[in-house]
């Protein structure tokens, strides 16, 4: 959470803070948002007032307190800003227009064979244009790109020379300054599962945890980690990306953690038994129906998934471990319920 100042110079960043506790925790007072900031009451005053003014804020009702005083709550307005988000990965490229509030107000998205740079660059500036179409274009603050890593997020580069049969093509690839080169809005490139952590932290089961280990399960499995409420990048920005993690000794050799979350060579040998299976709602319906060859897979990546967890446990110290991501929630069920059956077998009985 972040903390006020009540130094002049640090007007914007008291505004930040401001506009973040009642985000956080609106329907708030001004007198509350003071005592939970560290700021004084008259600099909250002042504050809200830039922000009403701005239409960030609105005034949403009152609240009888002690000795019969009331008091006028705050939230926040969600038209008053919106932000775009890109998920592009091997299979798909998922559009998001989202309001101040954390809304989805406008969904897209595209299946895909994972292309090269130039026309992936192509097909994210058409989104956002339809995007962003939706709203004012002045309340449009930026457009974040979650990308699978290895990234560098100093320099906004994708460079996947770890995995280059996944994504060819995209050695060194400038994502950040080639699209917002095509676009009038500000880019942030971040690591997949990085953004989906972080999303967490604003909107979900992380909004009240200071430190979490996330696992994202999409196309392939990724992670991320959350201490004092932010992401720990690393040194070129992927810290927590478990998925080129090698696997255990007698699992083969060779052989990494993400290969067993690999969704396409799921799909191929689901088709190779007869009958195409091209998605994730078609493997959560077969799953349904209890098919064995998808519970094995599901057996194996659990298998292989709880002695990292473990690890993270031991090094981290994590308040929790959140499971999320793109698959449907009965996979994911299934999944963490495999995954919490064998952690206790796997810890230290000292």
């Amino acid at each position: 959470m972040l903390k006020g100042t009540n130094l002049e110079h640090a007007r914007v960043h008291n505004l930040r803070t401001v506009l973040e506790m009642v985000r956080l925790n609106g329907p708030i007072s001004r007198a509350d948002a003071a005592r939970r900031t560290g700021l004084t009451a008259q600099t909250v005053s002042n504050l809200v007032t830039v922000l009403l003014d701005q239409g960030l804020l609105l005034e949403s009702g009152h609240h009888q307190g002690p000795r019969g005083r009331s008091s006028t709550l705050l939230q926040v307005d969600p038209g008053g800003a919106y932000s775009i988000g890109l998920d592009l990965d091997r299979g798909h490229l998922t559009g998001l227009l989202v309001d101040l509030a954390g809304g989805v107000r406008s969904r897209v998205h595209r299946e895909l064979a994972f292309p090269g740079p130039g026309p992936a660059l192509d097909l994210m500036e058409s989104v956002v244009a339809a995007l962003s179409a939706e709203v004012e274009r002045d309340r449009v603050w930026g457009v974040g790109v979650g990308f699978p890593g290895p990234l560098r997020i100093g320099s906004g580069v994708v460079d996947n020379i770890i995995n280059p049969e996944g994504f060819p093509g995209w050695e060194n690839v400038s994502v950040r300054e080639q699209l917002g080169e095509r676009l009038e809005f500000s880019v942030f490139l971040e690591n997949n599962a990085t953004a989906a952590a972080m999303g967490e932290s604003y909107y979900g089961a992380g909004s009240q945890l200071e430190s979490y280990f996330y696992v994202f399960l999409g196309v392939g499995l990724g992670g991320a980690i959350i201490q004092n409420g932010r992401p720990v990048r690393g040194w070129q920005g992927n810290a927590g990306e478990i998925g080129f993690m090698p696997t255990l000794p007698d699992t083969g050799s060779g052989d990494y953690l993400g290969r067993h979350f690999d969704l396409f060579r799921l799909y191929e040998l689901l088709s190779a038994r007869g009958g195409e299976v091209r998605s994730l709602t078609a493997v959560a319906e077969l799953l349904d129906h209890g098919d064995a060859l998808v519970n094995t897979w599901l057996d194996h990546a659990a298998e292989g998934l709880a002695p990292m967890l473990i690890a993270a446990e031991y090094l981290l110290d994590p308040e929790a471990i959140i499971v999320g991501g793109a698959w449907p929630q009965a996979l994911v069920d299934a999944l963490v319920a495999r995954v919490s059956a064998s952690l206790p077998g796997l810890r230290s009985p000292l």
